[in-house]
């Protein structure tokens, strides 16, 4: 019996010794790199204290004691899940009790009920921690390598991606670094020294008052959360990292169910509309008539962007040397985005739909997964310009499966639809894409065979720079480096600024073709997002670690740069910051063109409020208002009801407001 006792104790000093050591390394992540704050270390360290105090007083005690030594393992355990999943999911875990929020405590909610759940079902506290932790490890890898790629955690949405996913997977790096091998491998450790100091095999937990007491308290508030519109209370705390991951994967669920907000209705939708069209009478507002139609090339290039926004860096060569060397001759500025690394597919809706996703309840969603429909009959730019006699195309140089566009084309009527499955020869590809140069030369094809006199919109889609930026093959050279104290720190930056410059090259070719082609041809470029790079370049060049960004900051982030060129006379201007949804209003009023009632009334509030975004909206004195605050919800939501109306409530959609009269 002695030999057994000593042997429970020397279980329960090795785990007394781990939980001393979690502590410690909290604290070093704090001091060495600023991961934490000294509150979370010290909130962790009472959760211990309690938890080896009543690990003592049960081994002491009753067996009632026994089973609230379980529950709270179970609680404790959740509490280390959720620390690791926010360091697997942001590389930080903030949590300041003096400014703790109902963001932050939910977020503990959630990580405790799914560990509770497991444990009701399972009946044992030691299986219950082991799935609960199988459950964190994968979600936080699963994370850990969507932040590193795309900058953004798993979403909802990520479900009907998969194939999106699937088709760009093989140029990432997998290899795990030392933060994931840390953290998961303190997952593994704490469940094996729960289940050594635990012993002998763990009987089955009988219902009982408190357990009862416990899940019923669970149930309620898993029921409550979403009645009381919890996604407004997130948004309208702030911009929060992915350190509170599970509120945010909850306000993406229910941003995902709800289809249409609760002050939506199609009668205020009408009466929106009727009272915009009583202003443009009494200003006697007319179009003027159309002249010749030029033909549109609109091309959505990858990636493409010009880090100069975010602060100073030197290279050896210039990277957007003929992009810079023609602003005296075009329309150009920046695009403000909605998603930064990846998502695409949002880019290119806000532009052929003049919407913004910004509006949108939750974290936006992908519109193109969730609202279009093989029936649908889309109202957009691209039908604007079919009713002006347009031949119109949509070319991809990739898999058809990405982001649901063979659907999503068809809906917005695109007569020719071409993706990679769809050539009957290889494109030269720069890395494992297809190269822009490539891309660009089958543009040059489609217009030398083109009928002489119809018009076209053709609209493309590039390659070539898509992430990551680990590319180690023969297919590649790295042609632009950073400079002075730079030199030689950043390979990532450095590889996608040479695909910048092999961007550029591609595009003074393909603008000099179309200077001598002999119809009038307008070509408009814009990026669809920034890059994901190393965090430390962002941090050089702006001379900020990033968790002290402003929401200014982060908004530069969000900007790639546009311009409309045209083989025709174009007044040059520079018109400064510019969100997606305005383009192609801003493209059709250059071309000369017809536009719906819609894009009219967009191009309108433009002049009020130039930039509309996921992270919040911009007015024309240079005010920024971060999405989910008050003065955002006043500002947009006319507008709001309109997107809805158009994209999301098919059924009650004005189709005539979206449409040519």
């Amino acid at each position: 019996m002695m030999l057994y006792n000593l042997k429970g104790q020397a279980k329960k000093i090795i785990l007394y010794i781990y939980v001393v050591l979690q502590v410690l390394f909290l604290a070093f992540l704090r001091k060495q790199y600023l991961l934490t704050v000294y509150q979370t270390v010290v909130t962790y360290f009472a959760i211990c204290l309690i938890g080896m105090l009543l690990i003592y007083i049960a081994d002491k005690k009753k067996s009632q004691w026994k089973i609230v030594r379980d529950g709270y393992l179970v609680a404790w355990s959740s509490f280390h899940g959720i620390v690791v999943l926010g360091f697997l999911s942001s590389s930080t875990f903030y949590l300041t009790l003096t400014q703790i929020n109902i963001v932050q405590v939910v977020n503990i909610f959630l990580g405790f009920a799914v560990y509770w759940i497991i444990y009701v079902i399972v009946g044992k506290c030691v299986p219950a921690i082991g799935l609960g932790n199988l459950f964190i490890g994968i979600i936080g890898i699963l994370n850990h390598y969507l932040v590193r790629f795309r900058g953004a955690a798993f979403r909802i949405s990520d479900f009907k991606a998969a194939k999106t996913a699937g088709n760009v997977v093989q140029i990432y790096d997998f290899q795990p670094d030392t933060l994931m091998i840390v953290a998961v491998m303190d997952l593994i450790l704490w469940y094996i020294l729960i289940r050594y100091w635990y012993g002998r095999q763990e009987k089955r937990n009988r219902w009982n008052i408190w357990n009862f007491i416990v899940t019923a308290v669970v149930t309620i508030v898993c029921i409550v959360i979403p009645l009381t519109h919890f996604e407004e209370t997130y948004a309208s705390t702030g911009n929060f990292a992915n350190d509170t991951y599970l509120a945010e994967l909850l306000v993406d669920t229910l941003g995902n169910v709800v289809t249409v907000p609760d002050d939506y209705n199609v009668d205020e939708v009408q009466g929106i509309i009727v009272s915009w069209q009583q202003k443009q009478q009494s200003l006697n507002i007319t179009e003027q008539s159309p002249g010749q139609a030029p033909n549109i090339v609109v091309i959505m290039n990858e990636a493409f962007s010009d880090l100069r926004v975010l602060g100073e860096y030197t290279t050896d060569v210039p990277v957007l040397e003929y992009w810079d060397s023609i602003q005296d001759e075009v329309v150009y500025g920046f695009a403000n985005v909605s998603v930064f690394s990846g998502t695409t597919a949002n880019s290119e809706y806000e532009f052929l739909s003049s919407d913004a996703t910004g509006v949108f309840a939750g974290n936006n969603g992908i519109p193109y997964n969730n609202y279009f429909s093989s029936n649908d009959v889309y109202p957009g730019l691209v039908t604007v310009l079919k009713e002006q006699g347009y031949e119109t195309t949509a070319f991809h140089p990739y898999y058809a499966s990405g982001w649901n566009r063979t659907q999503v084309y068809r809906a917005m009527q695109f007569d020719h639809i071409i993706f990679l499955d769809d050539l009957d020869e290889d494109m030269e590809k720069l890395r494992i894409y297809a190269s822009d140069e490539a891309n660009y030369s089958y543009i040059r094809d489609w217009f030398d065979n083109k009928e002489a006199g119809v018009p076209q919109f053709y609209f493309n889609v590039t390659m070539q720079n898509h992430g990551g930026y680990t590319y180690s093959g023969d297919n590649f050279e790295i042609t632009v480096q950073l400079t002075g104290e730079a030199d030689g720190k950043f390979p990532q930056t450095e590889q996608f600024l040479s695909l910048m410059k092999a961007s550029d090259e591609a595009l003074e070719e393909l603008l000099s073709y179309f200077c001598e082609y002999p119809e009038p041809v307008i070509v408009l470029l814009f990026g669809d997002h920034q890059p994901k790079l190393e965090a430390e370049f962002y941090e050089y060049v702006t001379g900020e670690d990033m968790n002290s960004w402003c929401l200014m900051q982060i908004m530069n982030q969000y900007k790639t740069p546009f311009v409309i060129w045209s083989n025709e006379e174009i007044e040059a201007k520079e018109l400064g910051d510019v969100s997606l949804n305005y383009l192609a209003p801003i493209l059709l009023e250059y071309a000369g063109l017809e536009m719906s009632e819609f894009q009219r009334y967009t191009l309108e509030q433009f002049d009020h409020l130039p930039v509309i975004s996921s992270l919040g909206v911009v007015d024309s004195e240079g005010n920024v208002f971060a999405k989910g605050s008050e003065e955002f919800q006043a500002l947009t939501w006319e507008y709001r009801m309109l997107i809805y109306n158009h994209t999301v409530d098919v059924a009650g959609r004005v189709d005539e407001f979206f449409i040519l009269e």
